[in-house]
C-alpha cells in the first residue's frame, strides 16, 4: 500500500488558459518532491471526456523514464460515460464526479484531492513523509495564490522560491486578501450570518414549545436574541470549518473517505460541492485539522472567471448562467450544515455505486512496465 494517494482531474482543453503549462509545473513538482522527502506516493489523474480533437495527457505532458517512488496514473472516463450525466452538453467535466473515480480506486493509506494548478511546500511534503498524518481527520491548509509565469526550466527549488515572492493573494480560513489591491472578503461576515437568524429561532422555538404561548417570555426571549445573538448563531449556526479554497486541498485517510461516500455526484457545476463534503465529514466523526504556517500550497493563478476567486466571481457565476448550468446554493450547504450540527449526524447523498466503480476504465501506467 502506498503511503499517499493525490487525486486531481483534468482534460486536454486549456480551461483556464494555459492549462499544460500549469499541469506540467504541478505533475514534475510532485515528482521531484516525494523523491526529495522519501515519500511512497502515486498521482490519480482522471483525464474526464478527453476532448477527441486532441491528444491525450499522457501525449502531451512530459514525463520521465523513471517516476522514483512516485507512481503515475491516469483513470480515463470516456465520453460515453461522460454523456450519461445532466447538463453533459454545457458542462465538459463534473469535477467532484471525476475526483471520487481516482479516490475509489486510489492505493495509498492516505488520500489528497487537490487540482493540477498546485503545487506544495516543502514543509508541507515533509510533514506528510515523516508519519505525522493520524486516520480520522480531515486535513486542511491555506492556500496562496501565485502569478502564473512560473518558469517550466526553472529547478523545482527556485520554482517554490519564485511562489514565495509572487504572490497574489492569501486565503486564510476566514478571509481571502489580495496582496495587491488590499481587498479583503470574509468568509463568515457578521451580515451573512444574519440569514441564519429565521433558522436558529425556529429550532430554539421548537425546543421550548411549552412557552411559545407565554408572551412575557416570548419578549424576555426576543431582548435575549437581540443581545446575544452573535453567540446564538456559532451555537445553532453552521460550524466555521476551512472551507476557503477546500476544493484545492482536502486530505483524510481512505477509510474515512469511503465512509463519507466521497464528494456528493451531483450533476451540476462543482461550486460549494468541496464545502458540503468538510461539513459531512465532521459530523460524520471525521474533524478538522488545520496545517499551519510554514505549511502551505501555492494555486498558479488562471483566467478571470475561469475558476472562483473574489475579484472574478461575477464573471464566473454569468458564464455558468449563459451556459445553463445549475450551481448549488450556498444557503442550501450551510442549512444542511445547521441541521447536521443540530440532528448530530452526517448528510449523506451518494449510494454505493459513488465513484464509477461498477465502470471498468481505462487506465495508463507512466514509466512503468
Amino acid at each position: 500500500m502506498k503511503k499517499l494517494s493525490i487525486v486531481a482531474t483534468s482534460r486536454n482543453d486549456d480551461h483556464g488558459g494555459n492549462l499544460l503549462h500549469r499541469t506540467q509545473l504541478f505533475v514534475s513538482g510532485l515528482i521531484a518532491q516525494c523523491n526529495r522527502h522519501n515519500l511512497d506516493a502515486e498521482l490519480i489523474l482522471v483525464e474526464w471526456n478527453p476532448p477527441s480533437d486532441r491528444p491525450r495527457l499522457s501525449e502531451v505532458l512530459q514525463w520521465p523514464i523513471d517516476t522514483g517512488l512516485c507512481d503515475i496514473r491516469i483513470i480515463e472516463v470516456p465520453e460515453a460515460v461522460h454523456r450519461r450525466f445532466q447538463h453533459s452538453e454545457n458542462l465538459p467535466l463534473f469535477q467532484m464526479i471525476a475526483k471520487n473515480v481516482g479516490i475509489r480506486r486510489a492505493r495509498g493509506e492516505f488520500i489528497l484531492a487537490t487540482n493540477i494548478d498546485i503545487l506544495f511546500s516543502d514543509e508541507l511534503m515533509k510533514f506528510i513523509s515523516e508519519g505525522y498524518l493520524k486516520p480520522g481527520r480531515t486535513y486542511r491548509i491555506d492556500r496562496y495564490d501565485v502569478y502564473g509565469d512560473i518558469p517550466l526550466d526553472m529547478p523545482f527549488n527556485q520554482q517554490l522560491e519564485y511562489c514565495r515572492n509572487h504572490i497574489l493573494r492569501v486565503n486564510h480560513r476566514k478571509y481571502s486578501r489580495n496582496l495587491i489591491t488590499g481587498q479583503i472578503n470574509n468568509i463568515y461576515k457578521s451580515a451573512n450570518l444574519c440569514q441564519y437568524i429565521p433558522t436558529c429561532w425556529k429550532y430554539w422555538l421548537n425546543e421550548r414549545k411549552s412557552k411559545r404561548l407565554d408572551p412575557l417570555w416570548t419578549l424576555k426571549y426576543i431582548k435575549y436574541v437581540v443581545e446575544h445573538w452573535f453567540k446564538l448563531l456559532i451555537e445553532k449556526g453552521p460550524l466555521q470549518l476551512h472551507t476557503n479554497a477546500c476544493g484545492d486541498f482536502t486530505l483524510m485517510d481512505a477509510g474515512s473517505w469511503h465512509a463519507i461516500k466521497g464528494y456528493w455526484e451531483w450533476e451540476g457545476y462543482s461550486m460549494h460541492l468541496d464545502s458540503h463534503l468538510l461539513f459531512v465529514a465532521h459530523h460524520a466523526g471525521v474533524p478538522e485539522t488545520v496545517l499551519n504556517e510554514p505549511m502551505r500550497i501555492y494555486h498558479i493563478e488562471h483566467g478571470n472567471g475561469s475558476g472562483y476567486t473574489p475579484e472574478g466571481k461575477k464573471i464566473l457565476y454569468q458564464r455558468i448562467e449563459n451556459a445553463g448550468i445549475p450551481i448549488l446554493d450556498s444557503n442550501l450547504v450551510f442549512n444542511w450544515a445547521i441541521q447536521m450540527r443540530r440532528e448530530h449526524r452526517a448528510i449523506i447523498f451518494n449510494n454505493e455505486n459513488w465513484g464509477l466503480i461498477d465502470e471498468d476504465l481505462p487506465e495508463t501506467r507512466i514509466g512503468k512496465e
